[in-house]
């Protein structure tokens, strides 16, 4: 590949490269297992650069690459436990692009729904979402039972849920 065609494909890359991620952890249930099924994608995307027509859009082209990757990462983790069946697998990858095109919508609505939220709960959320502690251990420093803990993010992510659902139809 030339320095032209290298130069696009970093620049595609790395504008998609968070949409690829979210793509993947439909289909993955760890983050860990996401990240590294994309870095597997992005060797095979750059390895396939030179079949990629540039008059048509890049993610769905590199989405087709991590699927691939995903179906060759859960064959090589047969032995481990799976939480999706291979036809759920196949429903979600074919379900993601349609679903994908109101994402920055949705995305941009939960940023203001969540600005909107009282200090402590948006706390919370960040506790449990941003640092990705479970609920177990996020109870023992905020000392309140898990079950408490449960109970307010669920009461949290329904108010979240509503505030979103509101501002998507008023802009529409």
């Amino acid at each position: 590949m030339d320095d032209d065609g290298s130069r696009r494909f970093v620049m595609l890359f790395a504008r998609h490269e968070r949409d690829l991620y979210r793509y993947v952890l439909t289909l993955l249930p760890s983050p860990a297992d996401a990240e590294d099924v994309v870095q597997e994608a992005a060797a095979a995307l750059w390895q396939n650069f030179g079949g990629f027509d540039p008059g048509r859009p890049f993610l769905p082209w590199a989405c087709r690459f991590a699927y691939h990757q995903v179906l060759n990462f859960r064959r090589r983790q047969r032995t481990h436990r799976r939480l999706f069946s291979d036809a759920v697998v196949e429903a979600l990858a074919v379900e993601w692009p349609a679903d994908s095109e109101g994402a920055d919508a949705r995305r941009e609505a939960l940023d203001g729904c969540l600005g909107k939220l009282p200090p402590g709960d948006r706390d919370l959320v960040r506790l449990r979402y941003a640092a990705e502690d479970d609920v177990t251990a996020l109870a023992g420093r905020t000392g309140q039972t898990a079950n408490a803990l449960y109970k307010s993010l669920q009461r949290i992510r329904k108010s979240l849920m509503d505030c979103v659902t509101r501002t998507l139809a008023e802009e529409r």
